[in-house]
């Protein structure tokens, strides 16, 4: 064989083999997904795992509570009680601390329109960004060590524009990657959290990405 086509031809084996492993079966009779889909009225719905562990509302409320608890320590005046948690699931491999999460959140009220959204100041949204993070730095859990904002941006996801911010959490365990969507809809938003263990990034992203890119909001 010529050496030229040697990685090509490498390459065309090595995906031959990881396609007969993830899929043969599946392709041939298209069996049940691995995702479930959960509809929130007829608002929005979403993809999510089925072998995630879903948290029940005692725990979502519980979590709602939390977060306002600690960004009113940090100084932060802002208040949960119209926040609604849709859904939130964990992921677990060998560890009782979760690898990956993902929540969905919607809240009623007034808010920019999808154009003001599009047309966001990106310069002005980090420096925001960057002040809540340094402010969220005295209130954090004794098992994180700091955070970093790793970029901010506005992207399309699906029909809709979002306002995307990724941070790096650097844990005890491990750094985590986390990001926060917010998409402005009428008078909603929905704030969609996804997080995984950058050490376990090779079977989370993709995971995370489907996720996402799920999402569908009633315009």
């Amino acid at each position: 064989m010529n050496k030229l086509n040697q990685p090509a031809h490498v390459l065309a084996v090595m995906a031959a083999f990881v396609l007969a492993l993830a899929a043969p079966q599946g392709l041939a009779t298209n069996g049940q997904s691995t995702f479930v889909r959960l509809q929130f009225g007829g608002d929005a719905s979403i993809e999510v795992p089925r072998n995630w562990v879903l948290l029940n509302q005692n725990t979502r409320r519980h979590l709602n509570t939390y977060s306002e608890a600690v960004v009113k320590l940090a100084g932060i005046n802002v208040n949960q009680g119209n926040n609604q948690i849709l859904v939130a699931a964990n992921a677990y491999t060998l560890d009782k601390k979760p690898s990956a999460t993902m929540r969905l959140s919607v809240r009623m009220g007034s808010f920019p329109t999808q154009a003001e959204a599009k047309n966001s100041d990106l310069a002005e949204l980090r420096q925001e960004s960057e002040m809540v993070l340094k402010q969220l730095q005295n209130s954090l859990p004794e098992n994180v060590r700091g955070m970093k904002l790793l970029d901010v941006r506005v992207e399309k996801l699906g029909p809709l524009y979002t306002i995307v911010t990724e941070k790096q959490v650097d844990n005890v365990s491990g750094p985590e990657f986390d990001r926060l969507d917010v998409i402005y809809v009428g008078t909603q938003v929905y704030k969609l959290n996804t997080s995984y263990r950058k050490s376990e990034a090779w079977m989370f992203e993709p995971i995370i990405r489907h996720i996402r890119q799920s999402l569908q909001v009633k315009q």
